[in-house]
């Protein structure tokens, strides 16, 4: 059942994520380089927080969250940096952004589910 929750999580923010880095840069390119940044981060990420999650405790949740999503944010600005050939300041600002809105949106319809 995990898998599934996983797999849910992925689609919902590759599709997030793809949607608004098209909309700020019109390029199919970075909608690629948006799809390798979550096929990169998104599974470690998640299964870095499910077993963080059962070794440290439910209440560590938020706080082992915020750590991984900072680390996922710098290693996705180091990937737009490099394929997209953005500056350091604009990669950083790109990869919060979009990891905020994913954040935020799929945060929002786990509230409504």
């Amino acid at each position: 059942m995990v898998y599934i929750i996983f797999i849910i999580n992925f689609l919902l923010t590759t599709f997030i994520e793809g949607i608004i880095i098209y909309i700020l840069y019109r390029k199919k390119e970075f909608v690629y380089y948006s799809l390798l940044c979550n096929m990169l981060t998104n599974p470690a990420m998640n299964l870095l927080l499910f077993f963080a999650a059962k070794v440290f405790g439910i209440a560590y949740y938020y706080l082992i969250l915020i750590v991984l999503e900072i680390i996922v944010v710098l290693a996705e600005a180091f990937i737009y940096k490099l394929l997209g050939n953005l500056k350091t300041s604009k990669s950083l600002f790109l990869s919060a952004l979009l990891n905020f809105a994913s954040f935020l949106i799929g945060w929002i319809l786990y509230q409504l589910l």
